[in-house]
């Protein structure tokens, strides 16, 4: 999350491979230099580095950084409040990840189009998605995987009008974040800030609190426990 400081390394990182004309360096620095300026908020500029960065991985042919490429611009388009348009670039990256048997990718890739789903108002296509990406963090003990399947759960509770879950999950959610220090995605926090702010007014903030606060008393796999039976219900 220091975007200020990685955009100076990354811009270095690109010149130097711009230099010594290495298309495969040069594509991984194009697609993280867009994540900084997501995270920076500019997302002209994003949307320059990740086009560039998509082009150049289809010309390569390496097909985890073209899947890696694709969600990276789905990210963008789902921050530009065109969920249609980042599904397909979802959904291309999933079945790149299946077939390549990238059960991170696959994880990553499953989450966002469940909650492309429930951005879309169509809550009930987001289970399975969701249920698939609870598995794998538990197969492969992956922390980001697990934050997201849980930011996805409160996403649908609200959606569903279960405020208490909602803030349940939220907590879960914060203390994976809290433990593995990492930040959440730009079109992430987006996805889930007005749903946690929702769940908060229809709860009121002691209810919200209390029940933020009893799933961040949770463990990570306890959490991951809870979340999966709730979705499977």
């Amino acid at each position: 999350g220091r975007y200020a400081a990685a955009r100076g390394f990354l811009a270095e990182s690109l010149a130097i491979a711009r230099e010594l004309g290495d298309a495969a360096r040069e594509e991984a620095a194009l697609q993280a230099l867009g994540l900084v300026l997501l995270g920076l908020g500019d997302l002209q500029a994003a949307g320059t580095h990740f086009e560039e960065a998509l082009g150049r991985a289809r010309a390569l042919g390496n097909r985890r950084e073209l899947a890696a490429a694709l969600i990276a611009l789905a990210q963008l388009r789902r921050l530009e409040g065109t969920p249609d348009a980042a599904g397909a670039l979802y959904g291309e990256a999933a079945a790149i990840a299946r077939e390549l048997g990238d059960r991170e990718t696959i994880a990553i890739a499953v989450l966002n189009l469940a909650m492309v789903a429930i951005d879309r108002a169509e809550p009930e296509r987001s289970r399975e998605s969701i249920a698939e990406a609870i598995a794998i963090a538990a197969e492969t003990g992956s922390k980001p995987v697990a934050q997201g399947a849980l930011d996805a759960c409160a996403g649908l509770a609200a959606a569903r009008g279960q405020w208490e879950h909602a803030a349940r999950f939220c907590g879960m959610a914060r203390a994976l974040l809290d433990l593995t220090g990492l930040h959440r995605d730009p079109a992430d926090e987006a996805f889930l800030a007005p749903r946690a702010a929702a769940a908060r007014q229809a709860l009121g903030d002691a209810a919200f609190g209390e029940a933020q606060a009893a799933g961040r008393a949770l463990g990570p796999g306890e959490a991951l426990a809870e979340a999966r039976a709730w979705v499977s219900r």
